[in-house]
């Protein structure tokens, strides 16, 4: 160890660290540790590596929490500068291949045992005290558009992106979820609460979205919107506010759940709409002009 005492003890003095240097045991720093060079490509090939992708380090069974890396930093900033513990990015240099993929972090986790609770990426707020807030996300992903090309039959460019892939069955008692919000804030808010809200900027030249919310179901799909109340009573199934030109936007005649009807007491072309009530066959009826 003379000889690592050396090279940290002085730091003016240029010294080569024998590649690669390995430490058998913990070592602490004062300083910065720069990268400034390329290494070993590969999934085992990076740059600062604990285990590598195909073997683990193996703790056995351990009865404390274990953290693989530990940033904990306190500041405050007075200006618009950001604090950023953990800093990932990526930029490319040339166009790259069909299926090639890029991602600033990446978290992982393999279940082949039972397990009660797992996050592949979390992130947490705790707000105490009475501070000033105006934006805080426990998750925030920004998209910045530019004239582009969405490649492929089925491409994407989103804010988020949750994929559930499988065939087997899951048993139990709980939901299989795409997207899951558990709200147990118990507090009548001065503000409004909303467990999901899509704002549509009206800054500049106004933001234009085509659906809220959509659906493009290819499989099998129940219940394209489904509200259910274990307790109480919900006060609107639906609530407008403001103006909307329609109501419902449904099919042509003749295509489910719009049908033909010759009902007499309604005037010019009336159709039925299909609903049911209580599980039984009931059916909307409207008319082009009344009678």
């Amino acid at each position: 160890m003379a000889y690592l005492d050396r090279i940290f003890e002085n730091a003016d003095e240029h010294v080569t660290i024998p590649n690669p240097l390995t430490f058998s045991g913990a070592v602490e720093f004062a300083g910065t540790i720069s990268v400034t060079g390329t290494w070993g490509v590969g999934l085992t090939g990076g740059a600062i590596v604990v285990g590598d992708y195909s073997n683990a380090i193996a703790f056995g069974e351990v009865t404390e929490h274990v953290v693989g890396l530990c940033v904990n930093l306190s500041a405050s900033t007075d200006d618009a500068s950001n604090i950023i513990p953990i800093h990932g990015k990526f930029t490319t240099t040339a166009d790259c291949g069909t299926n090639a993929g890029a991602q600033a972090v990446y978290g992982r986790i393999d279940i082949k045992h039972d397990l009660a609770s797992s996050y592949a990426v979390r992130g947490a707020i705790d707000l105490a005290g009475t501070p000033a807030v105006h934006q805080a996300y426990a998750l925030f992903g920004t998209v910045d558009m530019t004239a582009c090309t969405i490649s492929g039959v089925g491409g994407y460019i989103a804010g988020l992106a949750i994929e559930i892939n499988g065939s087997t069955d899951v048993t139990g008692d709980g939901k299989v979820c795409g997207s899951r919000i558990s709200w147990v804030q118990t507090n009548a808010m001065t503000v409004e609460t909303v467990g999901s809200m899509i704002a549509i900027n009206s800054g500049g030249t106004g933001g234009i979205l085509d659906s809220g919310f959509r659906i493009d179901t290819g499989g099998t799909l129940t219940d394209a919107f489904y509200s259910y109340n274990t307790s109480g009573t919900v006060t609107n199934g639906l609530r407008l506010n403001g103006a909307h030109t329609n109501l419902l936007s449904l099919p042509a005649e003749g295509t489910a759940p719009v049908e033909d009807t010759t009902n007499t007491g309604f005037g010019n072309d009336p159709v039925k709409i299909s609903i049911l009530v209580g599980g039984a066959q009931y059916y909307l009826v409207a008319a082009k002009t009344l009678t």
